[in-house]
């Protein structure tokens, strides 16, 4: 078979992805969510760990709560932007 045939064949099995664009998810990935359940389980275990370490457990504990506004800003705006239904 000629390389110019597979090449032909090829174009035309494979589709381009202007041809199928992607279509947004259904949901928030799965890792997103494991994420989310995982800053979460971390910010609770620090709630229990007692003491105050410097303020630096509190801290932790402020960011954790701030990653975790920020992927409900990123769920809001993917959903805003069609990535998400």
């Amino acid at each position: 078979m000629k390389i110019s045939t597979l090449v032909l064949a090829a174009t035309i099995l494979v589709p381009t992805a202007t041809l199928f664009p992607r279509s947004p998810q259904h949901d928030v990935p799965a890792e997103v969510e494991s994420a989310r359940t995982a800053l979460k389980g971390a910010y609770n275990d620090l709630q229990h760990a007692g003491g105050e370490w410097g303020g630096h457990r509190a801290n932790a504990m402020n960011h954790i709560q701030e990653a975790l506004r920020e992927l409900n800003e990123a769920e809001k705006w993917a959903k805003e932007h069609h990535d998400v239904k």
